[in-house]
């Protein structure tokens, strides 16, 4: 007798959807993937990807694809904002880590993997807003659209992120996400200096942390050429992003924030070609990642916020270690393959998302002293932290 393969039924067409389906493809599964938004997305900053992220991308089969449309991350060099290096680490080491870290546009990321997901024979279907998921004892799981239509399976994923609708169907007395206190404005300028580089070139990442804010910058590859992708990070009250709307407003804030750092910060804000305005938010630790058969995974589960840079690492693990226990589930229920999923994964998404807090603290407005002392521990402390990472950077799921 034939036997159906199981049919998944994944929402958020980001990044970590279409590499869930991908691992899910290769294993028998029927799958698609429902994303809201009415195309692929255009729009978005730059991201680092560290290692372990990049060795699930390899684990994928588009880690080539990633590498031929990013820069490799040669070091991360962290510096105040008068332009001293207070210490240096490095960012890629194939005995320790596998892949290499790379910074790379998420428009581009997003390409590379949907364009895989749909050479796969993948369906990705576009504008497709989830408003509600029915889950009835022995019958087909069935999610529902703002456009009337549904689709049916036998476990929904909610990938999409922060504000996960999935999450809001399942779990409508969950935490909702809650706005840390930080603004992360963003964009691309032309780059200063050399811009002789190409994808897979060597680049240097800058943390720059100053009395008030913290700004960083990398050079990126773009549909329009070489670009400085850069970001800053400070206190702000939430409806500066309200009030804020314009290109030039935010030009303004951001000069009269940064604009009397070192070379080449002011420049870059000068010379900005787009700024995007980003409330940080963070969600509070949920009870539960899945209800019967619906499980959350990446941002929707634990929102990392990008002071630890590992978001889409985190939620590109995640997909990997989900699909490898639905392979190896061997006819157990999806509710317990979901709390396996949860039990181990969770101690890992704890410890990163409790040292991205620990660093958004040296991103906070202080005075002269902690400054200086903040300056001192960052000397001292870099380099050996740099020597301990193979927790975070060398993770790989077998």
């Amino acid at each position: 007798m034939t036997v159906s393969p199981k049919r998944a039924l994944i929402i958020g067409g980001g990044i970590a959807g279409p590499v869930l389906a991908l691992f899910l493809k290769r294993y028998g599964f029927d799958v698609q993937v429902f994303e809201a938004l009415s195309g692929p997305s255009g729009t978005g900053g730059g991201i680092g990807l560290a290692s372990n992220g990049m060795n699930v991308l390899a684990a994928a089969g588009v880690v080539e694809q990633v590498r031929d449309v990013s820069v490799t991350a040669d070091d991360w060099a962290f510096e105040n904002q008068h332009g001293k290096l207070l210490a240096c680490w490095p960012a890629r080491d194939p005995a320790r880590y596998g892949q290499p870290s790379v910074m790379i546009t998420r428009a581009a990321l997003h390409r590379v993997v949907v364009d895989r997901a749909e050479e796969q024979g993948i369906p990705v279907h576009y504008s497709k807003r989830l408003v509600r998921i029915d889950d009835r004892p022995s019958r087909p799981i069935v999610a529902h659209f703002e456009d009337g239509s549904t689709a049916e399976g036998d476990f929904i994923v909610g990938a999409d992120g922060i504000r996960s609708l999935v999450r809001q169907s399942v779990m409508p007395e969950a935490p909702k996400p809650v706005y840390t206190g930080m603004m992360s404005p963003g964009g691309f300028s032309p780059c200063i200096g050399d811009v002789s580089y190409g994808a897979r070139s060597n680049q240097q990442t800058h943390f720059i942390f100053g009395q008030k804010g913290f700004f960083g910058y990398f050079n990126v590859v773009t549909s329009e050429g070489p670009r400085t992708c850069w970001w800053s990070t400070a206190s702000a009250p939430l409806d500066s992003k309200e009030r804020i709307t314009t290109k030039a407003e935010l030009q303004q804030r951001l000069l009269a924030l940064h604009g009397d750092w070192a070379h080449p910060i002011p420049q870059l804000l000068q010379s900005a070609e787009v700024i995007l305005n980003v409330p940080i938010h963070d969600v509070p630790d949920l009870p539960h990642w899945s209800v019967n058969r619906t499980v959350l995974i990446g941002d929707a589960a634990h929102a990392v916020a990008p002071h630890s840079g590992q978001g889409a690492s985190m939620a590109l693990e995640d997909a990997m270690f989900l699909a490898k226990l639905l392979r190896e589930s061997n006819g157990t229920s999806f509710e317990k393959v979901f709390a396996i999923f949860e039990q181990q994964r969770r101690p890992r998404t704890d410890k990163v998302i409790a040292l991205g807090r620990r660093y958004a603290r040296q991103k906070e407005n202080m005075s002269a002293l902690a400054y200086w002392v903040q300056q001192q521990m960052t000397r001292v402390f870099v380099p050996l932290e740099s020597k301990k990472q193979e927790w975070l950077l060398g993770y790989k799921i077998e």
